[in-house]
């Protein structure tokens, strides 16, 4: 997981195998959670915002979601623990900068409202399998 391109991303961890791609994203979630400062050089924010995508495409919450398209389909992370929904949910706090050791971000999108209600879409998701506290 080292592009920054979101669709290489995708299409890389898809043709992973499952527990692979569950390593592959556990691994940058934990360390951007972890280490906030790792966002301003060794992992790159499309690259977290991918991770995080990809466990929470894994969990029955993310069903009929409309940024659940095919290719994230593809590369969703299997067994999803609620651990590791926590884990992404802390990383997704730090990448919007929710979190106190947040680094100063600038992303770059062409449709600011879209991505704010993408991304909390997405702790939705997270946020509503640690409630459940069940795997997926």
């Amino acid at each position: 997981m080292n592009n920054a391109s979101a669709p290489y991303l995708l299409d890389g961890l898809a043709e992973l195998p499952p527990a692979r791609r569950r390593q592959a994203v556990a691994a940058v979630v934990l360390r951007v959670w972890e280490t906030p400062s790792v966002l301003l050089g060794e992992i790159p924010a499309t690259q977290a915002l991918i991770a995080i995508a990809a466990i929470a495409a894994g969990l029955p919450g993310a069903a009929n979601r409309p940024w659940l398209d095919d290719r994230l389909l593809a590369a969703a992370c299997p067994e999803v623990t609620s651990e590791l929904a926590g884990r992404a949910l802390c990383a997704l706090d730090v990448l919007v900068g929710r979190d106190r050791e947040s680094v100063p971000l600038e992303l770059h999108v062409t449709d600011g409202e879209a991505a704010g209600a993408l991304l909390d879409d997405l702790r939705d998701v997270l946020m509503d399998a640690l409630r459940q506290g069940n795997r997926a």
